[in-house]
């Protein structure tokens, strides 16, 4: 299994693969990750790559080979498109970051209801209001245990549920484990509904 995780700096995606890799492990899983980052600042572009199972024998990812898509910002999951299998599962969360270039009209940031239409057109699509659930649930910082809560309630993993809420509640400050649970929760939650 190919997933990738993708956001800007500050969206947690290197602990998130963390979290799916220590996940992946417990349970017995080959796992392989490799990451990669633009600006090294927040707000620039990272992106990770995790394989997991018996075919997880290097860190590169062929294009057209990803089976989960799990995008913190809707326009860094446009620019991941091309490493995706046609109607692989992308979980989006559909909070727009506008960088600095954008305020300052160096580039344009599109239409949120242009980059869901490409996504749409060849993926199997989940928008997740993360970031507000991720602020109902305590703090903005959990928008991705947010988005593992919404890809644990989606079934595409072969990680148990139990298993990846446990990595995550081993990888963030105590004093945090409260909130981060309901906003895991609220992930699953909202995936439900909206895959209903």
């Amino acid at each position: 299994m190919n997933i990738i995780i993708c956001g800007v700096g500050g969206n947690g995606v290197i602990l998130t693969t963390r979290i799916l890799a220590e996940a992946a492990m417990k349970e017995g899983f080959n796992v392989r990750i490799v990451y990669s980052h633009g600006l090294a600042i927040r707000g620039g572009t990272v992106v990770s790559y995790l394989r997991i199972g018996s075919d997880a024998k290097g860190v590169i990812m062929p294009q057209r080979s990803g089976d989960i898509l799990l995008a913190f910002e809707p326009l860094e999951a446009l620019r991941q498109m091309k490493l995706l299998k046609d109607n692989a599962k992308v979980l989006l969360n559909n909070e727009p970051y506008i960088g600095v270039d954008a305020h300052l009209g160096l580039s344009d940031y599109p239409e949120i209801d242009e980059i869901i239409s490409k996504l749409s057109k060849t993926q199997e699509l989940v928008e997740i209001e993360a970031s507000k659930l991720a602020i109902k649930a305590g703090s903005q910082v959990m928008t991705n245990v947010v988005m593992l809560g919404s890809l644990a309630s989606s079934k595409e993993l072969p990680i148990k549920r139990d298993t990846l809420l446990n990595a995550v509640l081993d990888m963030v400050p105590p004093q945090t484990i409260e909130s981060n649970k309901r906003a895991f929760e609220y992930g699953e939650q909202a995936f439900q509904e909206r895959a209903a």
